[in-house]
């Protein structure tokens, strides 16, 4: 389909980029889980040569012994009639692996293949089967993949074991481990990712056979919407611990009891459920490079244990799907509740994964003046040196770039007291953070043993300060959200926000502290150009380009000084090929190329609003340059966005138009001499 740029007036847009997905209200009552099992036969195993078989009289499902792919998942003691329904059948279903890797600077992507098959374990209430890789010639790695059925359970449990042992080629580095379920039924049009966006639906199979391409797996619908896999990344991913998809009948929801083991720690985001050829599909990503986390780069005998999560069946008996579904998904969400108590399973016996020698580490934030620290994230991380990535330095302060290890985390209650739960035996870095304070607290060498209760005692953070604050833009969050975003609080998710800038802001961002109000006159991310988008987006929307640089103003109003120093702190909350000079008065005070942590974090292009964190080191200047009356800062690129070579050596710069950043927070203050 093609649609001439004339057909599309300027504010159209509004309805073009306009929200794809509808929330329905939850249920107040949750009717209790309907299947049963049929007979109490505890857990059967059933070898059928090249397949097997696993049934507890409520679920059964059907696994390929060699390539570890699910052909058939049935909740066989269903109590309305969808016993014989399965979840992962017709084009396209299934359950499945996926590896993106390089061996050297070759990119390949593969599933599991001639796989070794093996009963972990068998017993009435449980059994646990594997599916072994461990050949070069078919995966430069060691890869196993775990199944376990408990007895009356309604869903499987799967984890991952993966190692890099000698042997294996050299060069290996990892983009992406995966474990997706997919519905192929065209019955499956409903999904859940968390109750704010509630119960959305998937564009017909009529719309994507219309829809056009506008970027990376983002559409143009045949009604003016834009729909993406990217609106339906998990926000806060330490928080969120199930997602599902429906077809209003039964359901299956991907349920993490622990994020532990994710690159990236409590604020990684990643990607859940979308639709998938004519159905849907469910998501487990224990490693992905998205949203900014660094490749895996393994040294040569490393070996870590992923999940496992739980995928969890239920089924609705109401007459209207959207109530069954919304009925699914409170069961789905108690289902997560009950597996995060169980956590660890005790029954993983792999030493990896360590259940018997766990620790709990717990204590009390408290921060300077009285800030609250409710809601914080304490965070407990390995220490790890500094590393070289696509030509910058990742600092190996910084939990968010550990790959290799595991993070744990934890929220603060409202009088500070925490409790870090499962944590295996080692030595670690705490680090705090919390909403409305810049920075983080940190406290190195905690060490851990075996079966220990640590007390780390009260924590005091006195945040770090350079004197008076003249000004400050923005709450540090880590978030641009509180920033203006088009279409709303959500915008950055249901539209390509970046083509109506110029239309908003023509000449910019011109901000006067104190007058203007951040929710309209500071836009939520600082496109590089004028009029950021690809040249197919600018022709649609309408828009001639213009790869100008933009310059951001920031107007205040001193008394001025005749001594002491300034201090600027930026923090950003995401960066995508950015550079950032920084202008007072007509003095440069500093100019930032490359910008510190990854060079792209995906965040304007995939939908967001953050994605890796970043706090700039202190910008400090002679105090006399703020002058009597009003001060102008500028922020500006130092030139244009410049995507990294990939490890093929090739450039995959299509996202270039999309380059900036994102600003959590800007704080100048004083400190007089």
């Amino acid at each position: 389909m093609e649609i001439s740029k004339h057909e599309l007036s300027r504010r159209s847009a509004l309805g073009m980029f306009g929200a794809a997905t509808a929330t329905a209200a939850w249920g107040s009552s949750l009717r209790p889980q309907s299947a049963r099992a049929a007979d109490d036969l505890g857990v059967q195993l059933v070898d059928n040569g090249s397949t097997a078989t696993l049934s507890n009289g409520t679920l059964s499902f059907t696994v390929t012994k060699a390539t570890a792919q699910i052909q058939t998942i049935q909740l066989i003691g269903s109590e309305y009639g969808n016993e014989s329904f399965n979840l992962v059948g017709g084009p396209k279903g299934q359950g499945y692996t996926t590896f993106d890797y390089y061996v050297g600077t070759t990119r390949f992507s593969k599933g599991l293949s001639g796989a070794s098959y093996r009963v972990v374990s068998q017993m009435a209430n449980r059994v646990e089967i594997a599916m072994t890789g461990s050949n070069p010639a078919s995966l430069p790695f060691y890869m196993e993949v775990h199944m376990a059925l408990e007895k009356d359970s309604p869903g499987l449990y799967c984890y991952m074991v993966f190692k890099y042992p000698a042997g294996m080629p050299d060069g290996l580095t990892v983009q992406q481990l995966r474990y997706a379920f997919a519905a192929g039924d065209p019955s499956f049009t409903y999904f859940v990712i968390d109750d704010a966006r509630g119960i959305q639906e998937r564009p017909s199979i009529q719309d994507t056979q219309q829809w056009v391409t506008l970027q990376d797996t983002t559409y143009l619908l045949p009604d003016g919407n834009v729909w993406s896999k990217y609106q339906n990344i998990s926000n806060l991913e330490g928080d969120n611990h199930a997602f599902m998809i429906s077809n209003g009948k039964l359901a299956m929801s991907l349920i993490q009891a622990s994020k532990e083991a994710f690159s990236g720690g409590p604020t990684r985001q990643e990607l859940t459920a979308h639709d998938y050829y004519n159905g849907e599909i469910l998501l487990w990503h224990p490693f992905s490079s998205h949203y900014g986390s660094p490749d895996l780069e393994p040294p040569k005998g490393w070996e870590k244990i992923y999940g496992p999560f739980y995928l969890h069946v239920n089924e609705g008996f109401g007459d209207d799907p959207e109530a069954n579904v919304a009925e699914m998904w409170a069961e789905a969400k108690l289902a997560a509740l009950r597996e995060q108590k169980k956590w660890p399973y005790p029954w993983i016996s792999n030493p990896l994964y360590a259940a018997d020698t766990r620790s709990t580490v717990s204590g009390k934030l408290t921060i300077a003046d009285n800030v609250s620290p409710k809601r914080a994230w304490i965070v407990l991380s390995a220490p790890i040196p500094d590393r070289q990535y696509q030509g910058v330095t990742l600092s190996g302060k910084d939990w968010q770039y550990d790959t290799l290890n595991f993070v744990y985390s934890a929220r603060a209650s409202k009088a500070g007291q925490f409790k870090v739960p499962a944590v295996r035996p080692g030595r670690y870095t705490l680090t705090a953070f919390a909403d409305g304070v810049l920075g983080e607290y940190t406290r190195k060498n905690i060490t851990v043993g075996s079966g220990e209760s640590i007390d780390v005692g009260n924590l005091v953070w006195k945040p770090v300060s350079h004197g008076t604050t003249l000004w400050q833009i923005g709450t540090p969050n880590r978030s641009t959200g509180e920033f203006h975003v088009y279409g709303g609080a959500d915008g950055f998710r249901e539209h390509l926000t970046w083509l109506e800038y110029p239309y908003e802001f023509p000449d910019g961002i011109d901000f006067k502290v104190g007058v203007d109000d951040i929710a309209t006159k500071w836009n939520y991310f600082q496109p590089a150009y004028k009029t950021p988008g690809t040249p197919f987006q600018l022709q649609l929307r309408g828009t001639t380009e213009d790869h100008s640089l933009t310059t951001w103003r920031i107007r205040f109003d001193a008394q001025g000084y005749a001594h002491g120093t300034g201090t600027l702190d930026i923090a950003l909350a995401g960066d995508v090929f950015g550079t950032l000079k920084i202008v007072l008065n007509g003095t440069e005070l500093a100019s930032l190329d490359p910008l510190p942590g990854p060079p792209g974090d995906n965040s304007s292009y995939r939908l967001a609003c953050r994605a890796m964190y970043r706090q700039l080191s202190p910008i400090t200047f002679p105090a006399a340059l703020i002058q009597a009356g009003e001060n102008i800062l500028t922020l500006s690129p130092v030139r244009a966005p410049l995507a990294p070579l990939t490890r093929g050596n090739t450039v995959d710069n299509w996202m270039e138009p999309m380059g900036g950043v994102m600003y959590d927070v800007i704080r100048m203050q004083v400190k007089e001499a």
